[in-house]
């Protein structure tokens, strides 16, 4: 199976990327970081004329993630288990099948590591740890 990952920094300004990568690697998973989009406005039927069955949990101007598949997912995950109303829209999950049986995919947009102490990053950075290991 081939797996693209990719910080698209605006799904809905570069469709054209997301066109090219397609067309150059056909993966078999793609998971976008960054679309910068909220689930309403989602170009769901632009992503899906690629081949793909398609997963989206986006906010507005700000993080959001997809995951584009090509066999159906057995089940989806949208964030983290105790995500509020309010939570960062970063984390998406699926369940798909594989020629080796199934497998979970997570395509998550975490936040930027720097020197504790040095920002609020370091601190979401280190709440996010935690979370992910709730997942296994």
């Amino acid at each position: 199976m081939k797996f693209v990952s990719f910080n698209i920094n605006g799904l809905r300004a570069r469709p054209h990327q997301l066109e090219a990568i397609v067309e150059k690697h056909q993966p078999d998973v793609i998971g976008l970081q960054e679309t910068k989009v909220h689930d309403e406005m989602f170009p769901l039927e632009e992503v899906a004329k690629l081949g793909y069955n398609v997963f989206y949990h986006g906010q507005k101007g700000h993080y959001g993630v997809a995951l584009l598949t090509k066999a159906t997912p057995i089940s989806v995950r949208r964030g983290f288990p105790d995500d509020g109303e309010e939570a960062q829209r970063r984390i998406i999950m699926a369940e798909i099948p594989s020629p080796l049986g199934n497998i979970t995919v997570i395509n998550g947009y975490f936040p930027q590591g720097r020197k504790p102490g040095s920002s609020a990053q370091v601190s979401r950075k280190s709440a996010v740890l935690p979370e992910l290991a709730k997942l296994s």
